[in-house]
Formats: structure tokens, C-alpha cells, sequence
């Protein structure tokens, strides 16, 4: 089941990439500024999609000014110079920011501007130009909340495993930009502080969760940049995902992405916390690589572009951590696998951005338990080829624009490819997917048929399965409902399901193993919607697994939920939902039910000084679950003491309590039916700081 979510993940993920490119064929038009009158104007197609509009980015002399753009008519953009721009030729560019972060430039215009008159000596604008071209701004900001709490008051507390009776907590995000001309350099992070170090997330009672520290350098050819810290390489293919992990990299872009390279240095695994700050301090935990991309005909948005890439390193495997980062073996040494490998990435578009090609080839070397182990080293390949389609521009069917997304993707993965930059792809798959995006109006749906099967080194002792699949999500958005039925606001109906058989394709001579003979089938129906003051939703999901061959049980379960949000009034909020689910395991005749009820309310006693929150949760077990029922209340009044502004600390008092109560029958192992009913609850005293600052030139 693994194996057919990847695909399913990796497919809907394409199709949504493919859609959020601006594939449609479109000019710009630009108007430069004149002696009278200092504006320009970017002039767009009136009949352009939003959707395109939210991916466009606009730079002025290498320096990002989209964030300043105002709009203008329909569809157009104008700027005006916040100083006179300097005597001279003046660089616009705009271009289009991908899914995958990449940039891709649409045009770009050379315009001239002579607004201060020459003179022998350099004037005020000329050196105020010079000092902006080494910095132009720089901004601090940080926002930090802090919690003190005390424990008064308690009953059927395990003080032993409880937290500290008296704690303080913080946590905080903060960044820092530094701007000149052609460069600028990013640096955020966020913190956190807890005195319990049973409840800290890194064992520590000052720490960092996760930072990054990116330089970069806009010039006219060449564009460069330098990270560390928590980032993707920008390489999203068979040996590396896009999961963001520490260490550093290095970039260079020549001619707007003709030549790019990147090198980097990371972490294969998770890593939080000031230890190994730069994620590159433990050589037996890292990875070590790089990547070149070419456009070798034109630097267009659809030209061909091939990306080769390397990496080489070792990783921990499954173990106990020891202090290098390392892991240990059941034999008590320290276990890391080793691996290597390259691979060639090529995509292309053709027909103005309406048919996109992609294919790529990896190579593997891998070894599970390195130097140690009894493991042999595998070498192994994998292969993708992907081809989408947008086939039309701009269908209108009664009335109503249309827009279809078609496309298929081969995959074949060795049995044994493993790569440490990408542990979390499934292998041994040979697979083919074809799906379908179509929205019309206010209807969207998703469509995808794959077939896969495994043991792809057709090893002669090993059976081959068989996955089929067929996933769907189809959702109608209506109009705002009117007259009679204005009640159900603005709704939207979902209907989305799967339906999966897995069995055997081929069986070896002689083999004795079980049988493989099941089908998944996955059905939810959903609907919400809003309307003035309340929103609601609601949804019913079905699922049944059938085994054909009895080595599992048959399992359907059966899950309803309503949920409904009221804002009463300015002063009162409600929030409510409620769960039913049943388990049936018909092989054993057994069922369950599970009742979960939620109802929490939001009051302001007293306008920006006194609040109160109050939430409570029932879970309720039944049938042939013989699991105590939970009542659970969550209460908290809280005293501003002082809103919170910029630069400005906030103070806040609050007394906040929980209690729980356990009741009903369990039956334990012995057979004794015992009875409970305990109460727990505990009751804080919370002083909390709320520190926004910031400051910036």
C-alpha cells in the first residue's frame, strides 16, 4: 500500500506542477517613464489568469520591486520610482516564479532615464547611488512569546512522570535582511527555551529549531548564491527529494538560467538544534555532491534543458545513536550505509508550453550496512519518463472557461536502488500511471489509473504482484445560494474515492508462500460551506478491505463527521464537531464504535482585557470495545494586562485548568471486569510576555 500512495503522491503532484505553470502563450507590453510623467506600466493581457498572475515577479536594476507594484485597469501594473532613477540605462525584467522555485524570465525592456543634469563634480544623488549599491536596507524583526506557569493546584497527578511543578517556555521566530544593489543576504531562525528537559525538543534547555543564512548576487549575466542551513538543493528527481535538510551549497547561474551549477554538502537525515550546527561537522552523516543544468540551444522557457547530478556519502541506518551521529549495530559497532550515485535529468516543451516532455535515468551504489556489515553492495538503476498536456487555450463551453490537464508517467526501479538523498521512495516497481485534471466552471476533478507490479529483477524465487488502482476527486463549487435557500451559504460538494486490487501476476515453480488476493475499496462524500456568520461541514467515508485468500481479516469501517463554526457576535464564538466511526472485523465478528464530541467557546468578557476560552471533548468507546469513556474539559481565563505592539511588550495573566475523568468497565487479562471513575485535574497560574520587535533602515 506504500508503493501505490507514492505513485499516487508523485502523480496528483505532477499533474498540479503542470497545471501551476503558465502554459498558456502571452506577451507584455511595457511603457517606460517619461520627463512628465514618471510612471510605468506594465501592460498585461485583460484576459490573462489569475492563477498566472500570483506566479509573476518584477525586478528593476536587479532589485525586486514586485511588493511595490500598484494595479492599473485591468490586468496592468505601474510603478513610480521612490527617487528619481539615475541618469542612464535602466534594466526591467519580468518573469515567472515555477512550483519548484526556479525562476524563468518572460521579457525583459532597456529604457533610459536623464533626470539629473551632469556636472564636473559627483552630485548628492550620485553619492547617495554609490553608498546603495554596497547597502541599500536592512531590516531586524523577531517576534517571541514567553510562558511562566505554576502548578497549584492538582489531584491523581503521577508526580514522577509529571512536568516540573514551576516552568518557563519560549518560543520565537526571527529574521534579518541585509540589501545593496546587486546582492542581498537572508537569515531566519526560529528558538525556544523550556526548563523542563523532559519536554524539550532537543534535550536542551536553549536551543534552535530549524535556520537558514542565504546570500545572493543578481548581476547582469551571472547570478550567484551561497546557503546554509536548512534548504532543498533545488533537485526534486529519482536520487534526491525536495526534503529540506542542513549543511550548505554553493550556486552560480549564468545567461537566465542557459548555465546553472550548484554543489552541496548536507545531512541525509533530520537535524534540529545548535549541535552540529553546520550539518557538515560528522563525516560518517553526510552527503557530498553537485549538479549542472544547460539549455545548449536557447535560454527560452521551453528550450531543452538536461540537468546531470552526483552525490556520494554515508548515512546512519537503523540503530541507537551514539554521539557522532553514528548508529549502533546489533554487534555494538557503529553502523552507517554508503552509497553513491548519477543520474541525467531532460525536459523539454513543445507547441508554446502545451506539451511537456521529462525523462531521467539514475544509477545507484548502495550498502545497507557499509564496511561492517555482511551486505553485499548493490548497484542498481531506475528510470521516468513523464509526458503532460494542456491541449487547448482558453475552451469556453456554455459560457464557461475549461481548462484540461492529460498526462502519463512510466516509472521502473530496480529491486534493490536505494539512494540516501531520497530513503523515503519506495523501489522493486514497475509502474504505469495515466491521469487527468479537468475544471470547468465551478467543477474540478482528478482522475488516475495506474498499474504496478514489483520484484522488477525478476528474481526466480520471489513471486511478482499485481497493483491496480483507480483514485478520483471530483468537487462542484456552487454559486451563493439565494431567496429560499440562502441558509446553505456557498457550498461545495466533494465525491472522491479509490479503488485498489492487489494479486499475484506470477507465482515460480516450487513456491510454498501465501497467496497474494485483496481489494481496497475507499469511498468519502463531503460537503461544506459557509453563510454570514457560521460555517459548516460535513462527510461520510467508507472503506472496506477484502482479503480473497484468508490470510488477513475482512475489515469495513465507517466514518461520519459534522462540524459547525458560529460567530455569535463580536464577543462570542462556538466551535463544535462530532465523529461516529465503526469498525467491523467480520472474520471474528467483532465490532467497535467510537463517539468523539467537541464544543469549545470563545468569549470576551471585556473588550481587549478579558477573555475566556473554554473547551470541552467526550470519547466515547462502545460495542466490543471495552475502552474507559473520556470526558475532557480545557478551561482558561486570561487578564491583558497590556496589548502587545511593535517595539512595545505585551503582558498577560491567566489561570488555565484541565480535567479529566475516566469512567466505565475494562476487562483485563485475568478476566476481572474492573470499574472506574477518576478524576484528574490540574491548575496553573500563566504569566505570558508577547515581545514583537523590529527595526530597519
Amino acid at each position: 500500500m506504500k508503493l501505490k500512495s507514492l505513485i499516487y503522491l508523485i502523480s496528483i503532484t505532477l499533474c498540479l506542477s503542470f497545471t501551476g505553470n503558465a502554459f498558456a502563450a502571452w506577451s507584455a507590453n511595457f511603457l517606460p517613464p517619461t520627463a512628465d510623467n514618471p510612471i510605468m506600466l506594465i501592460d498585461l493581457p485583460n484576459d490573462l489568469d489569475m492563477s498566472i498572475l500570483t506566479t509573476l515577479t518584477v525586478e528593476l536594476d536587479g532589485i525586486d520591486i514586485t511588493a511595490y507594484l500598484s494595479p492599473e485597469g485591468n490586468r496592468n501594473f505601474s510603478y513610480v520610482p521612490v527617487e528619481s532613477l539615475a541618469n542612464g540605462d535602466h534594466h526591467l525584467r519580468l518573469m515567472i516564479i515555477n512550483q519548484d522555485g526556479s525562476i524563468d524570465e518572460k521579457a525583459q525592456w532597456t529604457f533610459s532615464a536623464l533626470n539629473n543634469p551632469t556636472t564636473g563634480s559627483v552630485s548628492n544623488a550620485e553619492q547617495i547611488a554609490e553608498a546603495e549599491s554596497w547597502l541599500r536596507s536592512a531590516s531586524f524583526a523577531t517576534d517571541t512569546l514567553t510562558e511562566f506557569s505554576y502548578r497549584f493546584s492538582q489531584q491523581n497527578i503521577d508526580n514522577a512522570n509529571a512536568p516540573d511543578r514551576v516552568m518557563a517556555s519560549s518560543s520565537g521566530n526571527a529574521r534579518a535582511v541585509l540589501q545593496g544593489e546587486k546582492w542581498t543576504v537572508d537569515m531566519q531562525t526560529n528558538y525556544l527555551l523550556q526548563s523542563d528537559k523532559d519536554l524539550a525538543l532537543t534535550g536542551n534547555v536553549i536551543d534552535i529549531g530549524d535556520y537558514t543564512i542565504a546570500a545572493d548576487y543578481r548581476g547582469d549575466e551571472v547570478k550567484s548564491g551561497f546557503t546554509l542551513g536548512h534548504h532543498d538543493v533545488g533537485l526534486n528527481s529519482l536520487l534526491f527529494s525536495a526534503f529540506q535538510r542542513r549543511g550548505a551549497s554553493a550556486r552560480v547561474n549564468i545567461l537566465d538560467n542557459k548555465f546553472a551549477a550548484n554543489i552541496f554538502s548536507f545531512r541525509p537525515d533530520t537535524q534540529t538544534g545548535v549541535d552540529d550546527f553546520t550539518g557538515l561537522s560528522d563525516s560518517n552523516n553526510r552527503l557530498e555532491g553537485g549538479s549542472i543544468s544547460i539549455k545548449p540551444f536557447s535560454k527560452d522557457i521551453d528550450a531543452l534543458k538536461v540537468t546531470a547530478m552526483y552525490y556520494d556519502g554515508e548515512g546512519s541506518t537503523n540503530g541507537v545513536a551514539i554521539s557522532d551521529g553514528a548508529e549502533l549495530s546489533i554487534s555494538g559497532e557503529a553502523e552507517i550505509a554508503k552509497g553513491s550515485g548519477w543520474g541525467v535529468l531532460a525536459e523539454k516543451n513543445l507547441f508554446k508550453n502545451k506539451l511537456a516532455l521529462r525523462g531521467e535515468f539514475a544509477h545507484s551504489r548502495y550498502d545497507l550496512d557499509g564496511d561492517i556489515g555482511l551486505a553485499p553492495e548493490d548497484s542498481s538503476s531506475a528510470i521516468s519518463l513523464a509526458v503532460d498536456a494542456r491541449p487547448f487555450d482558453n475552451l469556453v463551453l456554455f459560457d464557461k472557461t475549461m481548462d484540461i490537464v492529460v498526462g502519463t508517467k512510466y516509472e521502473r526501479i530496480d529491486t534493490f536502488f536505494a539512494s540516501l538523498g531520497n530513503q523515503g521512495m519506495a523501489a522493486d516497481r514497475n509502474a504505469v500511471t495515466v491521469y487527468n485534471t479537468l475544471s470547468w466552471g465551478g467543477l474540478s476533478n482528478t482522475l488516475q489509473l495506474a498499474r504496478e507490479t514489483n520484484n522488477v529483477d525478476e528474481l526466480e524465487s520471489f513471486p511478482t504482484d499485481r497493483l491496480r488502482t483507480i483514485v478520483w476527486d471530483t468537487n462542484y463549487a456552487f454559486d451563493p445560494q439565494k431567496g429560499a435557500l440562502d441558509w446553505l451559504g456557498t457550498p461545495t460538494l466533494n465525491f472522491s474515492g479509490l479503488v485498489a486490487r492487489l494479486d499475484r501476476d506470477k507465482t515460480p515453480t516450487g513456491y510454498v508462500g501465501p497467496n497474494t488476493d485483496s481489494t481496497t475499496k475507499s469511498l468519502t462524500f463531503g460537503a461544506v460551506s459557509s453563510y454570514k456568520s457560521w460555517y459548516w461541514t460535513a462527510s461520510h467515508t467508507y472503506t472496506e478491505v477484502y482479503d480473497h485468500v484468508g490470510t488477513a481479516s475482512d475489515t469495513v469501517n465507517n466514518l461520519s463527521s459534522l462540524g459547525l463554526n458560529w460567530t455569535v457576535s463580536e464577543r462570542l464564538s462556538v466551535n463544535s464537531s462530532l465523529q461516529y466511526s465503526t469498525f467491523e472485523d467480520k472474520d471474528n465478528n467483532v465490532t467497535t464504535t467510537n463517539t468523539n464530541v467537541l464544543l469549545g467557546f470563545r468569549s470576551v468578557l471585556v473588550a481587549d482585557k478579558l477573555n475566556f476560552n473554554l473547551d470541552y471533548n467526550l470519547n466515547l468507546a462502545g460495542n466490543d470495545d471495552d475502552s474507559l469513556d473520556r470526558h475532557t474539559i480545557n478551561g482558561e481565563i486570561e487578564w491583558i494586562i497590556r496589548q502587545a505592539r511593535n517595539n512595545h511588550p505585551g503582558f498577560t495573566f491567566a489561570i488555565r485548568g484541565s480535567m479529566e475523568t475516566a469512567n466505565g468497565n475494562t476487562i483485563t487479562t485475568t478476566g476481572t471486569n474492573n470499574t472506574s471513575n477518576e478524576i484528574q485535574h490540574q491548575v496553573f497560574a500563566v504569566l505570558r510576555i508577547s515581545a514583537p520587535l523590529s527595526a530597519g533602515f
